[in-house]
């Protein structure tokens, strides 16, 4: 894949686990670049690119949504992650919870204690970082968005309860850190669910879905048209549209 929104490799170190996200256990870490090339891709699809709804309905720790969340800060008004994992998503509301100036402004506080106290260089980093962060999060149309996380199996046969989402960004289970599970995984077709459920969230007139996954994996579905495919490493982007008929 060229980088064609993202051709200077910049500094992306505010968003380290080291700083102010956190890694949940067995998920791995997303490379901001890409996830930022990917993103901006996928506004490229879009007739309207500002107040947006982004949803992932795989989201683990949230470590990629906030990501998004940041980065794109001006696009988006509403942020929705969901899994079916609890012990995942307990890391993803620490993550997410970065997004609202309540959140970081929290954050920001631990930050200064800890600095006062303990007078550590990381910590001064850190709260350099969580300063940038802010000033990302804060200077856009929409500094209080609506940002949410849930428990919810994307591969049972019952939608989440959300409406006109946007953008649907998620990378698939696959590899050794992480693996499906629930009632799709079971009957051996959860890309095939999970997009069914996406549909009946999606804002048909002004949406599109992007899949992240092993490069290997085939990622169709009736109701979509696929738009475009890239591949990077050992992932491939897969980019759909819904067809407005279903």
């Amino acid at each position: 894949m060229k980088f064609k929104f993202e051709p200077i490799k910049k500094d992306y170190s505010d968003f380290s686990s080291d700083k102010l996200l956190v890694n949940a256990p067995r998920t791995p870490a997303f490379p901001v670049r890409v996830a930022s090339e990917i993103m901006a891709r996928s506004l490229s699809f879009l007739d309207t690119a500002e107040g947006l709804t982004l949803y992932d309905p795989c989201c683990g720790g949230g470590h990629l949504l906030t990501i998004l969340g940041f980065c794109y800060s001006k696009n988006l008004k509403n942020i929705y992650g969901s899994d079916i994992d609890s012990k995942a998503l307990e890391y993803a509301q620490k993550n997410l919870n970065l997004l609202t100036p309540e959140g970081l402004s929290k954050k920001k506080q631990a930050l200064q204690y800890n600095y006062e106290k303990q007078g550590e260089k990381a910590q001064l980093e850190a709260l350099n970082s969580a300063d940038r962060l802010e000033t990302q999060l804060l200077n856009t149309t929409y500094p209080k968005k609506d940002v949410q996380c849930f428990n919810w199996d994307i591969t049972k046969e019952q939608p989440p309860h959300l409406k006109n989402v946007n953008i649907v960004m998620t990378d698939l289970p696959y590899g050794n850190m992480a693996y499906w599970q629930g009632e799709g995984a079971v009957q051996n077709n959860p890309n095939k669910q999970m997009l069914n459920n996406i549909y009946q969230t999606l804002d048909l007139h002004n949406s599109i879905v992007t899949i992240i996954c092993n490069k290997d994996e085939k990622i169709n579905h009736q109701k979509f048209e696929q738009v475009k495919r890239l591949k990077h490493g050992k992932r491939q982007f897969v980019f759909l549209r819904p067809l407005p008929f279903y």
